[in-house]
Parts: structure tokens; C-alpha cells; sequence
């Protein structure tokens, strides 16, 4: 610090404007210890006020250090004595210590931007982690390429899902070899066909013909037989475990009743599917019903198409014949005609169809007229009708003649032409697709009055019934009629099995009445729809031991308190897709219910 000090010898009188001091020579260097670009300040307070001192201290601070400090003293008799010091850094100064704290602010800054927005550099931090994650994911792929072994053992126990008899492949792993293999058969074995050609005895005296004379010969005579020209009967072995299934899946002709068992609750595996049969593609459906009566020889079926694409699939090429598989069951349809129902914001398809015997009716098939020229029995009319079609005809009914020119028709279709003949002898028809096999059978293969000691073929209980509903319907009870044909035809009169017929029903004329037997069949089936009956509608879910109830079956129903059997009338099912994929199958079974 330097300290100037100025002494005036006499009382001067400054003015008002400043007071500048020349001085004379070189100024002295500055001490060693003051700061570059440090320079003198003069400060200069005083009064004139006789007497009278006044003493300022100002105080500067930088930090904690005092850097500048002014003291004055002053008087008015004597001379007066400025003492003043002054050590101020000029601004570059300052800048420079304050520039060394910026200089540390972007060090701050670099870190700030490093987590807000250097984004890069926060990436490729992101990236150094990412770069070390496959080492990670390599030690995984290690522990993935172990658990192929396991894999492959879950793989091939479900290779064979369908068939009953599934096999398990086991492996063991002892380091990095396969050291020891077992196959194990696991679970019931299938239901197959055991089919042989040995000799069968038949009940009773058999009886040899000898075609050739036969030269005498001393001794006995020896015949041998060979298993080679015998005909092949194949039995069916229901399969199962130690325990057999339950229940077995008889053919409808069977006395043992398809009985679902009684449980608290029942586990379902829905399914909807439709495929088209010349390719068998599948077509994709969100909804399709169908329904069954005794007295139309085919279904009719609608399905709801999930887009134009699958509507059109059925109508490539012309209508086309498709597979409905509804829980596991098959039913078989002709594509016949597609409609379009557009609304704000939905549109849908629907495409109506027949069971696939449609192909022989209208408009499939151009119309004609027919007269037997010969002699033909019924199942041969029939038969004529189908041929060169591609179905095969199952007649389980009463068969007889029909005389030459009996029988004829004019401008119709062969399953109308068909239609008529069995509904001349109180039939009906069932078209099964499967096989491509025209089943024609009674209308009532039970009759009512012969109901009680019948075998049901269904049979249900309420745990399985979902709706029940049932209306009287009330009719005449007639216990005779009067049946009779035309030009060639016979007269006879059916009466119900022990009644007086005292109760005579409309007579029933038809052309093909040709034999007592078509006037046996036909009387019967004119009977058994009179007298009351309850209409009643049960819906049931389809399961793989509850089969859909077709129409003429026999149901044997427990409901509640009551206990009875009935025919089916007609059959109707419903399978639904939801939104969320759930598929919802019910049947609702249209019986006849006899009391009289």
C-alpha cells in the first residue's frame, strides 16, 4: 500500500472546479506486491467547518478480504493532513476472477447437458449398457439351448394329440450326448376294427353240394376248407384302458341309450369351423344354424361369413359344396344363395344353403317326367332316381312291388320324385353327406302305443337341459283308417293294435298303395300322428356324449319329477362367435310327447 501525503504551509481556498497537481520528475516504480493494472485512486473529503473533524471509513468487500480502506483527517486551524489509500482492481481484473468462476459453470453445464440436452451423449451411455446386454443374453441363449432337450420332450408327447394311444419320448442328457432312449405307450388304446376271415359256423345244419361226381375210393374221404374265399367280418373293439370310456358312442340302431353322466359341471371345447369341400379350405364363419324336421328331406343351413372374401369362396366356380364342423360333428351343405346387409358402420355376410342332397333338386337339376315302365319294387325307384349321382340309398323300411305304370310324375326333380314315394308310405329322409348316403326310414320308428317297452336312443336329464318348454297340441284320437291305391292299387283297412276302431280317420288315397304292406306303413304313420301330444322344446348343449338329436330319434327325457320318452320332430342348432372369441353351441330339440 502507498500512502501520499500533502502538507500545506498556508490556508488555501480550493474552488469549486477540481485541483490538478503536476509533479515534477519520474514517479517511482510501483512497490513489487501491488497487482498489475492496479492504479492510484485520490479521494478527497472535507468541510470547512472550523473545528470540526470528520472521520469516514468505507469498507469494501471481495470475498472475506478487505481490499480498500479510506481514512481522512482534517482541520480547520491546523494544516490538514489527506491520508488516503486505494488499492481497487480495475474490472479486467475482476473479470478475470469472476471469468474463473464461469470457468468452472460449464464444467456444471457439461454435466447438465449431458443429462437433459446432450441427448446424444446420454444415448450412447444408453448404448454402453446395450453393448454389455449380449453377454447377458449370450449366458440366456446358453440357458435356452439347454432347455431344447426339455423342449423336445414336451414336443413329442403332444406330436399325437388325436390318437388315444400317445407316445412319450424320453431323453436323458449326460453332458452334451444322448446316452439312453426309452419309448413308453401311454393312455387307452383306440377304438379300431378287428377284421379276420376265419370260418364262422353258422347256426343250424350245414349243407355240402357237390358239383363234380365223385369217384369211389376206399377209405375215408377227407374235405379240406380254405379261409381264402371266406368274406371278411370285421368286429368293432371299442378300445379303453382298464376301464372302459364312458359312455361308448353307439350307431343309432343300437338298444343301449346314449346317456350323458350327471355332474356338477360339465368341461367344453366349443368349435366352429366350415371348410370348402373341393379343396377343403377353410372359410372363415363367426355364426351358423341349421335345422332338422321329419317332414323336409333337407336342411336348411346359414352361415354368417366373417368377410366378402369368404362369401365369395363358396360361390367360385358356382355353388360349392362345404364342411360344417360344429363340436366335433359334421354336417354337409350346398352354397345357394348369398345376401348383403350393410348398415352405418357394419356390414355383413350371410350365405343360405341346403344339405348338400340339394344338388339333386331345383334349381340344380332341370325337371322331367317319369313312368315305370316295369315292374320295380320300392327301394328300386328310389334307387333309379340316385343313380349316376354319386349316393347310395339306405332303405330301412318294409320293401314291396310296384306294379308297371304304378307309378309316375310330371315335371319334377329327382329328390322331389323321391320325396313322393316315401311320403306314399309314411317315411322320411335323411341325407347324410358324410357318405353321401340317403338314409329313408318311418316317420315313426316307435310307435306311440309301443313307446313304453322302447329303447330310448338319447337319453337326458335335467342336469344337461338348459330350457324346457312345452304346449299341448290337441288332436282326434282315430284308431282306424282306410288306406286304398288307384287304377292298380289295393284297399285295406290299419287298425291300432288293441282297439275296437271304432274311430275311423279320412281315408288316405295314393297311387303307390299297391301291396297290404305300403297300406300297413302308411296306416300306421296316419295314426300315430293323431290323439294328444305335448310340442316340447328342450335345448341342449352338444357334447362329445351328447350327439345332436336328429330327427325320428327316440329321446328318453328326466325332468324334475317326470320321466318319459318322445319322438324327435325336429332339430335345430346354433353355433355363435363373440367378439372376444368364445363360441357359444346349443341344439334345441323339437319332441312329440304321446299320451294317448
Amino acid at each position: 500500500m502507498t500512502v501520499l501525503v500533502l502538507q500545506f504551509e498556508e490556508l488555501a481556498y480550493f474552488p469549486v472546479s477540481p485541483i490538478t497537481l503536476d509533479f515534477a520528475g519520474e514517479a517511482p516504480p510501483p512497490p513489487p506486491n501491488l497487482l498489475p493494472n492496479t492504479i492510484m485512486a485520490l479521494a478527497t473529503s472535507y468541510r470547512r467547518m472550523p473545528l470540526q473533524q470528520n472521520q469516514l471509513h468505507t469498507r469494501w468487500r471481495s470475498g472475506n478480504d478487505i481490499t480498500a480502506k479510506v481514512r481522512i483527517r482534517y482541520t480547520a486551524e491546523a494544516p490538514t493532513t489527506l491520508q488516503s489509500t486505494a488499492n481497487w482492481r480495475l474490472p479486467p481484473v475482476i473479470t478475470t476472477q469472476f471469468g474463473v468462476q464461469w470457468q468452472v459453470l460449464p464444467v456444471l453445464n457439461q454435466q447438465l447437458k449431458t443429462g437433459w440436452q446432450q441427448l446424444l451423449i446420454q444415448q450412447q451411455v444408453t448404448g454402453t449398457n446395450w453393448r454389455e446386454a449380449p453377454m447377458q443374453q449370450q449366458q440366456w441363449q446358453t440357458s435356452w439351448r439347454r432347455s431344447g432337450i426339455q423342449q423336445l420332450q414336451l414336443t413329442t408327447g403332444y406330436r399325437y394329440p388325436g390318437i388315444t394311444a400317445q407316445r412319450y419320448d424320453l431323453l436323458w442328457q449326460n453332458g452334451g450326448d444322448i446316452t439312453r432312449y426309452y419309448r413308453l405307450p401311454y393312455g387307452p388304446r383306440p377304438a379300431t376294427f378287428i377284421c379276420t376271415q376265419d370260418y364262422r359256423p353258422p347256426v343250424g345244419r350245414v349243407v355240402l353240394q357237390f358239383a363234380d361226381p365223385a369217384q369211389p375210393t376206399v377209405g375215408r374221404v377227407t374235405l379240406r376248407f380254405s379261409n381264402a374265399n371266406n368274406p371278411i367280418i370285421c368286429d368293432l373293439d371299442i378300445g379303453g384302458g382298464l376301464i372302459p370310456p364312458a359312455p361308448d358312442v353307439p350307431t343309432i340302431d343300437t338298444t343301449k341309450p346314449i346317456r350323458p353322466p350327471r355332474r356338477r359341471s360339465y368341461v367344453m371345447q366349443p368349435e366352429l369351423r366350415c371348410y370348402r369341400v373341393s379343396d377343403n379350405q377353410e372359410v372363415n364363419i363367426f355364426s351358423a344354424s341349421l335345422s332338422f324336421s321329419r317332414s323336409s328331406w333337407a336342411a336348411a343351413i346359414s352361415l354368417a361369413c366373417g368377410s366378402r372374401g369368404d362369401k365369395d369362396m363358396l360361390f367360385a366356380g358356382g355353388p360349392q359344396l362345404f364342411k360344417l364342423v360344429v363340436n366335433g360333428y359334421e354336417f354337409f351343405g350346398l352354397a345357394e344363395q348369398p345376401s348383403l346387409s350393410h348398415q352405418f358402420g357394419q356390414t355383413s355376410w350371410t350365405v343360405n344353403a341346403r344339405s348338400s342332397i340339394a344338388a339333386l333338386a331345383s334349381p340344380h337339376v332341370a325337371p322331367r317326367s317319369y313312368t315305370n315302365s316295369t315292374a320295380k319294387g320300392v327301394a328300386a325307384l328310389i334307387s333309379d332316381e340316385l343313380a349316376g349321382t354319386g349316393w347310395t340309398l339306405d332303405y330301412q323300411m318294409t320293401a314291396y312291388n310296384v306294379p308297371a305304370g304304378a307309378f309316375s310324375y310330371q315335371n319334377k326333380t329327382k329328390m322331389e320324385a323321391i320325396a313322393q314315394v316315401v311320403s306314399a308310405i309314411g317315411g322320411m329322409v335323411y341325407a347324410d353327406g358324410a357318405t353321401n348316403t340317403l338314409i329313408v326310414r318311418p316317420r315313426w320308428p316307435v310307435v306311440p302305443w309301443a313307446i313304453a317297452a322302447a329303447t330310448p336312443d338319447i337319453a337326458v336329464h335335467d342336469d344337461v337341459i338348459l330350457q324346457y318348454n312345452s304346449t299341448p297340441a290337441v288332436n282326434p284320437l282315430y284308431n282306424k283308417v282306410f288306406v286304398r291305391g288307384e287304377q292298380q292299387g289295393v284297399m285295406c283297412g290299419v287298425r291300432r293294435t288293441g282297439t275296437a276302431g271304432d274311430v275311423v280317420a279320412p281315408d288316405i288315397v295314393d297311387a303307390l298303395i299297391t301291396d297290404n304292406q305300403a297300406a300297413r306303413m302308411r296306416g300306421t304313420a296316419e295314426l300315430a300322428d293323431s290323439g294328444y301330444k305335448d310340442e316340447i322344446s328342450i335345448v341342449l348343449p352338444v357334447m362329445a356324449n351328447l350327439p345332436p338329436c336328429l330327427p325320428g330319434s327316440l329321446l328318453g327325457v328326466v325332468w324334475q319329477t317326470d320321466s318319459y320318452k318322445a319322438t324327435v320332430d325336429s332339430l335345430s342348432i346354433r353355433a355363435e362367435r363373440t367378439n372376444d372369441g368364445a363360441i357359444t353351441v346349443r341344439q334345441t330339440v323339437g319332441v312329440l310327447r304321446s299320451y294317448d
